[in-house]
This record gives structure tokens, sequence and C-alpha cells, in this order.
């Protein structure tokens, strides 16, 4: 007699289900009793809609209007709007006004926390803004409008501005930029030339060069018809040149530039930031880590941080703490914290300076954000299981989850083997939305096995060499609040000894000769190392490549017989059939055999077809010895929603 009392279920859609209990004992059955189980998602994600596209004439106001956000839980919103795009906890974003403005990323967006905002664009151009809102919780993705900014009617022309470096779109420090170049090396420069009625200066005559003066010993080369401008320099010293612009009416006023060329030339450092946590609790410190900064050169850098966003209310400051590397350098100031005293978002932003008194970029945004809650809910991991990959790392999955079995898609059966790739899987959820810290952390492996005993990714990917049990267990962190950890238990045997039918992704193949309906010679198809697939089988694909591909079939520990292999095909661009080639109803496969098939999809089939623009076909199979074990591959274009 088998009793199961209790039962569980890993609840990944919100709605509402429904379990019935029947209790059988010999030929009695007991009357069914139902459970009914309502799921649901303890916050929903702001969306945030920033309107447009807008269109305004230059000098002219223009509202922005994010009325269109919304709220499903019907929490009060907070806005916030840039000119740059947020959209990771930590980044470089390009700033999105046209080069030559005067207005900055801090006070381009007047009210720029509010749902209408304005903003009095200075340049003819496209500008892009974007939106979050927050509902207390959690931050919605971001939207974004473009603002198209046109010439007034009745405006004169005005004259462009040549320049070579390009307008700062940022005021907390000044960029200060390299005059350095390298010995012998091309040097190139189109300039960053500027016209505010939003005239191109590009092309034959719009940009005129001319040399100043070069060191002795140099051959100046010719600029007159050059409309960029480019030189090696072949002897050390300074190298002045000159740039007109023109917008086909008007000359700009000629500005210089002085090179100095050397061996070793100083070149700009590049800000860089990390998080350590992207959700914290209000009253914890959110800390902003500056040390990914770069400098090709080794200089010594100088961290310049910018509180550049907090809540409404927020009085908080930033505090700064050093890092002192496994050398002893002491690196002042290279983190920022900031203790939030409100729910929101706080952000930084960062350049750096060297040595040398060159800046990082003006041009873009480095930015990091971590957002404050006053309440947290932990995040709930579901160990979906594992599967193998090929040996080209395309992991090729069962989607098949069974409780019963010790890890996704495999029974005591299925083992991985030696030399073949596991792919572990595992859905982490979080009520509140927020973004997850993963953990997986090797707790046991064979003698002789030397895999690391740490991955920090959301999956775990390893390939044993060596036979026996490994157990992995996933921990998951809101970055406030960790999950119960899960652990699953891996065992692998020598290839050669696979207890049963083995399923393994051999490789992609195209020949037109099986889309023709000629059968070639699959068992003339073979992999490095073929990796392990397992039953039941049942996976979607929905890349945008034409289809076909090559398994194999390995029996061990017996005889296995295909039944029913099929190829449906759902397609209205045209005529023909996906095959299942090599397999047929029937087929015994004998202990000891291994037997290639491929999946092709049809004749002339095209993903873009312009007929249909659809496409699904479904491959499939049954192992007769095994009720519960089952091949099916769902081939579907265009991915969906």
């Amino acid at each position: 007699m088998r009793i199961r009392p209790t039962a569980s279920f890993y609840v990944d859609v919100a709605g509402t289900y429904t379990a019935t209990l029947v209790v059988r004992y010999r030929d009695k059955t007991s009357a069914p009793r139902t459970v009914t189980i309502t799921a649901s998602i303890t916050n929903t994600k702001p969306i945030a809609k920033a309107g447009g596209p807008y269109t305004i004439e230059r000098g002219k106001t223009l509202t922005l209007d994010g009325t269109g956000s919304s709220d499903a839980d019907g929490n009060t919103l907070s806005y916030r709007w840039y000119l740059m795009s947020p959209d990771a906890a930590a980044g470089v974003a390009a700033i999105w006004m046209p080069n030559g403005s005067a207005l900055r990323l801090e006070n381009v967006i007047q009210g720029y926390n509010t749902a209408k905002p304005t903003i009095t664009p200075d340049v003819v151009g496209s500008w892009t803004v974007y939106l979050a809102v927050y509902d207390g919780t959690t931050l919605s993705d971001l939207s974004s409008a473009r603002i198209t900014v046109t010439k007034p009617a009745d405006a004169a022309n005005t004259p462009p501005v040549a320049d070579f470096l390009g307008t700062p779109r940022v005021n907390f420090f000044t960029p200060a930029f390299t005059n350095e170049v390298e010995l012998a090396t091309t040097v190139f420069y189109s300039g960053n030339s500027w016209d505010i009625d939003g005239t191109s200066i590009s092309g034959t005559g719009r940009r005129r060069y001319r040399w100043i003066s070069t060191p002795a010993g140099f051959t100046q080369n010719d600029l007159s018809a050059a409309s960029s401008f480019s030189f090696t320099p072949t002897v050390a010293g300074d190298y002045t040149f000159e740039l007109t612009a023109n917008d086909g009416e008007a000359d700009s006023a000629p500005i210089q530039r002085t090179l100095v060329a050397r061996t070793g030339a100083n070149r700009a450092p590049t800000a860089g930031i990390t998080v350590d946590s992207s959700t914290i609790l209000v009253g914890s410190t959110g800390w902003f880590d500056a040390r990914t900064s770069t400098d090709l050169d080794g200089d010594r850098l100088t961290y310049n941080w910018f509180l550049f966003d907090k809540p409404d209310g927020s009085t908080a400051t930033l505090k700064f703490e050093n890092v002192t590397l496994e050398n002893g350098t002491v690196l002042t100031n290279a983190r920022a914290g900031v203790v939030a005293d409100k729910p929101g978002v706080y952000m930084v932003l960062l350049s750096v300076t060297d040595s040398h008194g060159v800046t990082s970029s003006a041009g873009s945004a480095y930015y990091g954000r971590v957002i404050a809650k006053a309440q947290n809910n932990a995040p709930t991991i579901n160990m979906r299981g594992a599967a193998s990959s090929n040996a080209a790392g395309l992991n090729i999955n069962s989607r098949f989850t069974n409780p019963l079995y010790p890890y996704w898609g495999m029974d005591a059966t299925q083992p991985a083997f030696t030399g073949g790739a596991v792919f572990i899987d595992a859905t982490a959820v979080d009520a509140d939305l927020d973004t997850l810290y993963y953990l997986w952390t090797l707790e046991e492996q064979p003698a002789g096995s030397t895999l690391p005993t740490a991955l920090t990714s959301s999956t775990a990917l390893f390939t044993p060499t060596v036979a026996g049990t490994y157990r992995y267990t996933l921990a998951v962190s809101d970055g406030v609040a960790s999950a119960a950890p899960k652990s699953v238990t891996i065992n692998v045997v020598n290839e050669s000894a696979y207890p049963s039918l083995k399923l393994a992704y051999v490789g992609a193949y195209t020949g037109t000769n099986v889309q023709s309906g000629s059968i070639p010679d699959l068992s003339t198809f073979t992999a490095a190392k073929p990796g392990t697939l397992t039953f039941p089988f049942d996976a979607l694909d929905t890349t945008s490549q034409g289809f076909g591909v090559i398994y194999r079939l390995t029996a061990s520990g017996g005889d296995y017989t295909v039944t029913n292999p099929s190829a449906i095909t759902d397609w209205g661009g045209g005529s023909g059939q996906a095959q299942v080639i090599g397999l047929s109803d029937g087929q015994v496969i004998h202990n000891g055999e291994s037997v290639n098939f491929a999946l092709i999809s049809p004749v002339g089939y095209s993903l873009h077809d312009a007929v249909s623009g659809t496409a699904t076909f479904t491959w499939s199979f049954k192992i007769k010895e095994r009720p519960d074990w089952y091949f099916k591959y769902v081939y579907r274009y265009p991915r969906p929603l």
C-alpha cells in the first residue's frame, strides 16, 4: 500500500487552482474532496507611460504627460523623468539631447518628479525622454517618448559652431580631455560641430581643416578637401590644426586644437559602478562601488560622486568609504553610500579623474541606483530540476517538471554522465519583483573532482569528469532577505555505463537533400561529445533560424521500441510538410545500438515568410517500454506573446 498524506505544487501563475483528493483502498474508493487555492501576487509592477510622441518649436516649453501611467493595485505612484535610460541597477547610459544644448542632465526637465513636467529644448533635432514610476514597492520598466524639436518658421539662420570635443551633458563636474596622442598611431577626428537650427555639419565642404603648425620633419597631408581629419604623427611634438564648420549658409568661427604626439600618451579613464544590493530597506545604507572604474595607463584615480536623485522629501546625503587593495593601495572614496530615509529611488552619478587631471566622459551618464522599501517579502525557490546541454554549450532542455524525479526530467534510470554538461535550473520568484541574487554551492562532489564550489548565475552549468554524487545547494536573496535554500543531487555515471535509453543532441543539419526529400545516411553525423537530454522531453523552440536538427538514441540495459513518430505542420506560408527522418513506428533500438534521427522543416520554409508570418511544427514519438517517456519538440515562430 502506498500512502501519500501530503501533496505540494509550485504556483507559477496567479489565479485559482483546484485540487481534488480521492482515497482508494483495494476495491473501495472514497468520495472526492475538493480544495480551492487562490494564488495572487503581493505586488504588481506599475506601468509607466511617457506619452508622446511630442513635437515642439525650439525655445518653446513642452509639457510632458505621464498621466497614462497606472498601477493595478491602486497604489499611489511617484514619477521620475530622465533624458537617459537607467534600465539596470548600474551602468552607463547615453544622454538623449543633441550636441550643442546648453541644458544639462541635472536641470533639463523641470518638475521631473511630477506626472506632467516641462522641458524647453534649445536645439533643433531629436530628443528622447524616459519615465519610470514607483508604487512604493516596485519600480516600473522605463517608458520612452521621442521629442521632435523644430526650427521656428520665422527664425533667421544661426551660424554653426565648430567643435572637436562636443558639449558636456552633465553639470556635476568639468570635463578635462587628454591632448596627448600615441606616436606613429593614426589619429581621427570627424568633429562634434553643431548647429542649433539642426542643420547637419557633415559632408564635403561642411567641415574645413587646415594645418597651423607641425614638428620639423613631419610631412603635412593635404586637408583641403577632407570632411574628416586624420593623420599619423611620425615625429614627436605639437600638432596644431584648425576647423571651420559651415551649415550651407554661414561659416562658424574657426577653432584650433593642439595635440602632443609622444610614446606612452595618456588616455582618458573610464568610470564604472556596481551596487552591493539594488534593494534595501528604509533606514539601511545603499552602497555604490567604483572599483570597476579603469585607467588603461594604470594611473591613480580620483572618484567624483554626485547624488543625482532621491525620493521626494528625502534629506539623505552621501557618505564615503576607502578601499584597501591586497597590495596595500588605498582607493580614497572608492565607495559611496546613502542612508535611505524615504522609500523610493536613490541614484548616483560618477566621474573619475586620472593623475594627469583627465576625466572620464561627460557625454554619457555613469550611474548606480538602489530602491529603498518600507517593508519586504523574501523570495522563494522552486527547484525545477536539471537537464543536459550539448557540447557546444547550447542548452536544449526538457520543460517537464515532476517532483518525483530527483532532478528535472530524470529518474534513477537517467543519470548524467562524465563529460556531458549538466544544466541545473531553478525558478526563484519575489513577491515584490525585486532583483534577485543567486549563489549555487557545490557541497558534495566525488573524490578527484575539482569543480568550482560556488557559482553566482541563476542557473548552474557544470561538466562532471568523475562518476559519483554531486550535490548543489541554491541560495537566493533579494538584497534584504533570503529564500529558504534548496538542494539538488545529481548522480553521474561513466558514459560507458549509462543504464537506459540515452537521448543526445548531435547537431544542426540544414542539408537541402534532406529538405527535398532525399534521405541521407544519418549515421555519418557525429559529435565530439554529444550532450545527454532526458525523458520525458518536452521542448519549445522560438529561435529565428531555419530548422534542421539531429538527435541520437542509444540503448543500454535492454531493447527499446519507438512508437508513433510523427511531424505535424501548421504553416500557412507554403506547401510541404515537416518530417521525422530516421525513425519508424515499431522500430526497435537494440541493446548497445545507436540510431540518429532528424527533425526537418518543410521544403523552402522561411521564418520571414510574407504570406503568413507564423509557423508551428511539432515532432514527437513515444517509447513503448516506458509509457512515461515521450519526445515532443515544438518549433514556433514568431515567438508567442
